[in-house]
């Protein structure tokens, strides 16, 4: 071994080839020399890969590797890295939008983490073709490796949020309940939805999918729809709506249209260095290089005259990047031109495009407005930094309910913090039934948006028999009362470099933690089992070790323990931890409790039951629950 591990710690592996990381981040301590044996993990090289071998046992557990449709945990699984859009997908199907090469590996008394920081195609396999060892084949030999030890999960993963980056934070606004479909248009129609919404419930902002375009040409409104965008904007903000606007990359490739011809110079080549066309929304479209200073200073620029309008976010879709052939894939022969003028093929950078482009896209938004917000498809580790994600096009179904828990918490710990799910599921039928269930999943997860396909059916909330919309109204409520909750454990997730929401294995490791994938945590605090089985009210909820509280009844649960909730929102608090629900902050024990509010870092302190020295917070009740 060429160095001692310290608990908490990464460390980068040097001298395999002397790596040229398109996406450099922070060093960690570096090993002497070409390791060959490291905690059991060994690496060779072969036909121009890096293979890199991991050794697993019955107890291990695998958790990470970004957005999969799979369970939380990723033993028994042949897995690719390659960013891919699916076109719709249901549990098992893999590659999709957003695969992060970060693993954690959790035995009994340890964990070790590895990061492969190359954005082409690696291929985990977690203990199929060899029953006691994991196998990552690197499609090249000039990736960058990084280790991680730790006693646990927890220390793995925010070893790895700090080294690929702080998270964002994102503003308020962006959190609450907002809506979408593919698409709301012409201005009339999409005024008059968001009108219904208001009546009878809270909206904060709507997206604007692709229709709002004329010809989808981007940062040009249909005229014939929106007219030049002006008044629609004014009227949604009368309403007190933020609008945020899709931004594909494929730009129309036409000689009349102003961004095409701006962006000459600065878009991806072929092989022979003419410029690369494709199809897509527009027809014939050319891509943004932004693996080089003069394709991401173009896109700021369009970017920047886009939003100065009044748009408040912006929606980067189909970047994984997307065209419209049968398996949606860019030529991987294509050619990206990098800032030191080196030549790179697209399938051995192909994941860094849509970071690249996020990074680019946030840059631009920070000089214009406050509190920038992009939510994007897909990324590579560390889009954290600039953007939140979504899961995608999934398929509407009662698993896909359950399934969204393990992808939305399994992407919170691979770093993508700010992250949620489309309500309601974006392809296929959704009954009222099935809707009001995916917004009682969803209470906790740091996005709320309901979003649907243009051949779906309509799931506007007012339109639901009235049985189905007061449960989701009772969730909307819900979740505006636990808002300042969500978003002091966003803020603390981007102060302290760690994930606001997680499956129960970051700090659990019992076998039902790992089982436990109905379930999740927002912080250390607070246990939501959301009942999401269709045709049933009541479920079993595992109550982990330690001491909680029954949110609703206050009734005190020793943990490490099965119960049966008829609870509508089964919701369970850690004794030692703060609620902040409707206006009121509850501190449930004695303890130093830190809490965000009111723009502000407060820390309150309870000893035998009473707060010290009288603190008071403006705008809200304190109680201390026994």
């Amino acid at each position: 071994m060429d160095f001692e591990f310290k608990s908490g710690e990464y460390y980068k592996i040097v001298n395999i080839n002397s790596p040229e990381p398109v996406i450099e981040f922070a060093n960690g301590t570096e090993s002497a020399g070409n390791p060959s044996d490291i905690e059991g993990i060994s690496f060779e090289q072969d036909d121009g890969r890096i293979i890199v071998h991991m050794p697993i046992n019955i107890d291990s557990h695998i958790l990470g590797l970004g957005e999969r449709a799979y369970r939380i945990d990723r033993k028994r699984l042949k897995l690719s890295s390659l960013n891919s859009d699916p076109g719709g997908y249901e549990r098992g199907r893999d590659p999709i939008y957003f695969p992060v090469p970060f693993l954690v590996k959790k035995d009994p008394k340890s964990a070790i983490g590895i990061f492969i920081n190359f954005p082409g195609e690696i291929r985990f396999d977690t203990g199929v073709e060899n029953y006691d060892r994991i196998r990552i084949e690197i499609f090249s030999q000039r990736a960058q490796i990084f280790l991680f030890y730790g006693k646990n999960v927890r220390e793995i993963v925010d070893s790895f949020i700090r080294l690929s980056g702080r998270p964002f934070m994102p503003p308020k606004w962006a959190i609450g309940h907002t809506i979408s479909r593919y698409s709301y248009y012409p201005e009339n129609e999409a005024l008059n939805i968001a009108k219904r919404y208001r009546e009878i419930t809270r909206v904060d902002a709507m997206y604007m999918d692709i229709h709002h375009m004329d010809g989808y040409r981007l940062f040009k409104w249909d005229r014939e729809r929106f007219g030049d965008g002006s008044e629609f904007l004014k009227k949604m903000h009368g309403l007190g709506i933020r609008v945020i606007t899709i931004v594909d990359p494929s730009i129309k490739a036409d000689q009349n249209y102003d961004v095409f011809l701006r962006g000459m110079g600065s878009y991806v080549s072929k092989s022979n260095g003419d410029i690369y066309f494709a199809n897509m929304w527009p027809g014939n479209s050319v891509f943004p290089d932004f693996f080089n200073r003069a394709g991401r200073e173009f896109w700021k620029s369009e970017i920047k005259q886009w939003v100065k309008q009044g748009i408040d976010g912006i929606w980067l879709d189909m970047n994984e990047p997307t065209i419209l052939t049968d398996d949606h894939m860019f030529d991987l022969d294509s050619v990206h031109v990098l800032d030191n003028g080196k030549k790179e093929k697209h399938r051995n950078v192909r994941n860094a495009y849509p970071y690249l482009e996020a990074m680019a896209t946030f840059e631009a938004l920070s000089e214009n407005v406050k509190e920038p917000f992009i939510l994007t498809r897909s990324g590579f580790a560390g889009i954290q930094k600039y953007a939140a994600v979504w899961t995608g096009d999934t398929k509407s179904s009662w698993d896909d309910v359950h399934l969204q828990i393990s992808m939305v918490t399994s992407l919170s710990i691979s770093g993508a913090t700010v992250v949620g799910c489309d309500l309601g599921g974006f392809f296929g039928e959704s009954s009222p039934d099935l809707i009001a269930a995916y917004y009682r999943m969803a209470l906790m997860f740091p996005l709320y948006r309901n979003h649907k396909t243009i051949d779906g059916n309509d799931q506007e909330i007012f339109l639901l028999p009235d049985i189905s919309k007061k449960s989701i109204l009772r969730s909307i409520e819900m979740r505006y009362r636990f808002l300042d909750q969500i978003y002091s454990n966003l803020y603390f997730s981007s102060r302290e470099c760690r994930p606001a929401i997680f499956p129960l294995p970051y700090l659990y490791d019992n076998p039902e933690a790992f089982y436990s994938d109905d379930e999740y945590m927002l912080g250390e605090g607070i246990l939501y089992a959301p009942q999401i089985r269709e045709g049933s009210r009541t479920r079993e909820v595992y109550i982990p070790e330690g001491l909680w509280h029954d949110f609703w009844t206050g009734t005190k649960i020793d943990g490490d323990t099965y119960l049966e909730s008829s609870e509508e929102y089964p919701i369970f608090i850690k004794n030692g931890s703060s609620v902040i629900y409707d206006g009121t902050i509850r501190l449930y024990g004695d303890g130093v409790f830190k809490i965000f509010v009111n723009s502000s870092e407060h820390v309150l302190e309870v000893s035998g039951g009473k707060i010290k020295n009288g603190a008071k917070i403006d705008g809200y009740r304190i109680e201390v629950v026994g």
